[in-house]
């Protein structure tokens, strides 16, 4: 209960609001309400302004919260310690990851570490880049594999391999040459992408992130198409003809279905998807989480 009251009291300061924040977690209004009255009760004081706009923490909302805060970080260590004090044959590691990594980095790690580490409990949580950065920072995950740009000065991260984006062209389009047989650099000026039909990635995720610094770099402005989650699904569209897109090597390399598309590599020096380890900054990982980060750059510096 205890810590639902922290997360309680951070969403209706950061929705301004005992309704929206009701709604961000997903919970009723007069749920939260009687929650948080029967909490202040307990407690003896009001935790919340509720006679300005946006409510605000009381001095002693302020204070309950970083003790909250405080008492998360100290279970947190405690769960650390007991780890490491059992050689890791117990424990359980959450790792959040990017949904394009999911279908091939991940599991070029994930086997082996369950064969070294079989009494590691391992809980995936498959979320956009927005809401990865905000569970590290909550420590609601351990340790993320991702795609850079990652914006947040509170989260680090250690590189694990960068491959080309490409662009990809499919027959029919006005810009496609049927001669050309492999990748190569485009050919022409990005700036007459201008307007031009695009099957992109939702802006959330981490790829568009990516994909939008093209777009600004060269003036672009892409006719959306289609914006989907799902990275093989913009691809099988633009091979179809649909628009263009922008995806990654690893993407190409692994989808069993030969087209005669166009792909074209962008930017000088040229644009790469960059795959992160990346973790909550000033935290300490844990064992397992340490492991995993290891075995992840091991891993990757063998391929």
């Amino acid at each position: 209960m205890k810590e639902l009251s922290g997360n309680y009291l951070k969403a209706i300061v950061e929705y301004g609001n005992i309704s929206n924040a009701a709604r961000a977690l997903y919970i009723s209004q007069p749920y939260l309400s009687k929650y948080i009255r029967n909490l202040e009760k307990e407690i003896g004081i009001e935790l919340i302004n509720r006679n300005v706009t946006p409510v605000t923490l009381t001095y002693a909302g302020e204070r309950y919260l970083n003790y909250m805060e405080e008492i998360e970080q100290l279970y947190v260590k405690m769960k650390h310690e007991i780890e490491a004090i059992t050689n890791m044959k117990k424990g359980r590691l959450k790792v959040g990851i990017n949904p394009i990594l999911g279908s091939h980095t991940l599991y070029n790690i994930l086997p082996q570490f369950i064969l070294n580490y079989p009494g590691i409990e391992i809980e995936l949580i498959e979320e956009n880049a927005i809401s990865m950065e905000s569970l590290l920072l909550q420590n609601k995950i351990d340790i993320c594999l991702n795609l850079l740009p990652i914006f947040n000065p509170d989260i680090v991260y250690e590189n694990l391999y960068e491959e080309n984006v490409f662009l990809v062209i499919p027959p029919g389009h006005k810009f496609y040459n049927p001669d050309q047989k492999t990748v190569s650099h485009i050919p022409f000026h990005p700036r007459n992408l201008d307007r031009e039909k695009f099957i992109l990635l939702k802006p959330e995720l981490g790829l568009r992130r990516l994909t939008d610094e093209i777009f600004k770099r060269y003036s672009i402005q892409p006719t959306i198409v289609i914006e989907t989650q799902n990275i093989e699904s913009a691809f099988r569209l633009a091979t179809s003809g649909v628009g263009l897109t922008i995806i990654p090597e690893g993407v190409v390399k692994k989808d069993t279905i030969q087209t005669d598309s166009n792909y074209y590599t962008l930017g000088n020096p040229t644009y790469k998807n960059k795959v992160v380890v990346s973790y909550k900054k000033g935290e300490m990982l844990s064992a397992s989480a340490l492991a995993f980060l290891n075995m992840a750059k091991v891993t990757y510096q063998q391929i």
